[in-house]
C-alpha cells in the first residue's frame, strides 16, 4: 500500500494511504497521486479536478490534513 502525508514543509513523505485520499477525493487517480509531491500540488490537482476556486481547494486540503488521525 502506498502511503502519503505532509511535513511542515508541505512536502510529501510516508504516512497515509493513497486510497484513503482517493476515498476523499475520487476524481483524483492513482497516476495524480503518484505525481503530487508537495501540498500545493495536491491543492493545484484538486482545483483543476474539481473545478473549484483555489481558496476552496486549499481550504479543503487544510481541513482534510488537520483531520489526520496519528
Amino acid at each position: 500500500m502506498t502511503y502519503i502525508a505532509y511535513n511542515r514543509d508541505g512536502h510529501i513523505f510516508s504516512g497515509r494511504p493513497m486510497r484513503e485520499i482517493q476515498a476523499k477525493w475520487s476524481r483524483l487517480s492513482m497516476s495524480d497521486l503518484a505525481l503530487i509531491r508537495t501540498k500545493d500540488q495536491l491543492i493545484a490537482t484538486v482545483e483543476e479536478r474539481y473545478g473549484l476556486p483555489i481558496g476552496v481547494a486549499a481550504r479543503d486540503v487544510e481541513i482534510w490534513r488537520l483531520d489526520r488521525h496519528p
